[in-house]
């Protein structure tokens, strides 16, 4: 039982340094891995939902859906690609003095009828009290 404990508490101390530790660059690289891999409902976690969204009528769900949506359609276009697309991340700029926002340059990197190719994006975040996250 002392054992169990002590790795409980163990893996519970890393996940809260592996959280603080989650940059802008990171969140963004995840935030795709999650869309490429189809997990929409774990890439929406990551985006950020200002208030006046809620005030449109953008909620919660409704952006699951969208990214479900996005991600059905990103899985077709990697089937065509040979199944395999990389995401890294470049650059990262800072858009205001308290280093709350940045720009972050992804890079994703697939065949496409056997030719490599490589496309880069600059992708918004925001850091908020639950971490960066990807700003819409």
């Amino acid at each position: 039982m002392k054992k169990l404990i002590q790795t409980l508490t163990l893996v519970f101390f890393a996940a809260i340094l592996t959280a603080c530790g989650d940059g802008p660059d990171k969140t963004a690289k995840t935030f795709f891995e999650e869309l490429f891999s189809g997990d929409a409902s774990k890439a929406a976690e990551l985006v950020y939902l200002p208030p006046e969204a809620a005030q449109a009528g953008m909620t919660e769900e409704a952006m699951k859906g969208k990214l479900s949506m996005a991600a059905a359609e990103m899985q077709q276009q990697i089937k065509k690609s040979d199944g395999k697309i990389s995401v890294s991340t470049g650059e990262v700029t800072y858009t205001n003095a308290d280093k709350t926002e940045a720009r972050v340059t992804v890079i994703f990197k697939g065949k496409k009828d056997g030719n490599e190719q490589e496309k880069s994006q600059k992708v918004s975040v925001i850091k908020t009290g639950q971490g960066w996250k990807i700003k819409m």
